[in-house]
């Protein structure tokens, strides 16, 4: 039987430390983030008619699609915002449910789904166990601001569109603290696997 782990945390919580980590260790993840990424850096003529549709489209230039212009117009209008996630949520499903299939039919005995917004999103039904990772606001907020396009006003709005980690700890079967020491939060993941593991 193949174990379905979620990994989720809020906005610079340290995910893709966690999701590049896993990946060495030559385990399977599936990294939302990455199939978003692919949906924006190669965008299909359904995606760019989508944009349009929505009043997304001054956000196309060329052949490209630039993201910082979408985050400013989603995150200040909340239909547009949820119009372009029913859209780009959809297709990471559809990516995901493959991922999911392909090592099932393999039995492969551990696999990692990378979703943000699982709580937010009520995908703890597709996951055996739930991994949350987190670290205290200011040092994920100093963390996010480095991100290259990243406003101050635009990261308040994202925060705030997530749930917090209060809630989220209670929701996890196990919680890590991504501000410690860097390797003492890989063998934390490493330990929390093996507990899975023998579960």
């Amino acid at each position: 039987m193949t174990i379905v782990v979620g990994l989720t945390g809020g906005i610079a919580s340290g995910k893709t430390t966690i999701v590049d980590f896993l990946r060495k260790n030559k385990l399977a993840v599936h990294d939302s983030d990455l199939v978003v990424g692919e949906i924006y850096s190669k965008p299909k003529a359904k995606f760019l008619n989508y944009l349009k549709k929505t009043s997304l489209g001054k956000s196309i230039k060329g052949k490209n699609i630039d993201k910082e212009i979408v985050r400013e117009e989603i995150f200040n209008n909340i239909k547009k915002r949820k119009l372009l996630e029913s859209y780009v949520h959809d297709e990471v499903k559809k990516v995901r449910n493959i991922f999911i299939k392909k090592h099932k039919q393999k039995k492969t005995r551990i696999i990692f789904l990378d979703i943000p917004l699982l709580f937010e999103k009520k995908l703890e039904k597709i996951c055996d166990f739930i991994i949350l990772f987190y670290a205290p606001l200011t040092i994920r907020k100093k963390r996010a601001i480095r991100r290259r396009g990243m406003q101050k006003k635009i990261l308040e709005k994202i925060i705030k569109s997530q749930l917090n980690d209060k809630i989220k700890k209670k929701k996890a079967d196990f919680a890590i603290d991504t501000s410690i020491n860097k390797n003492q939060c890989f063998n934390e993941v490493l330990k929390t696997i093996k507990l899975i593991k023998n579960k």
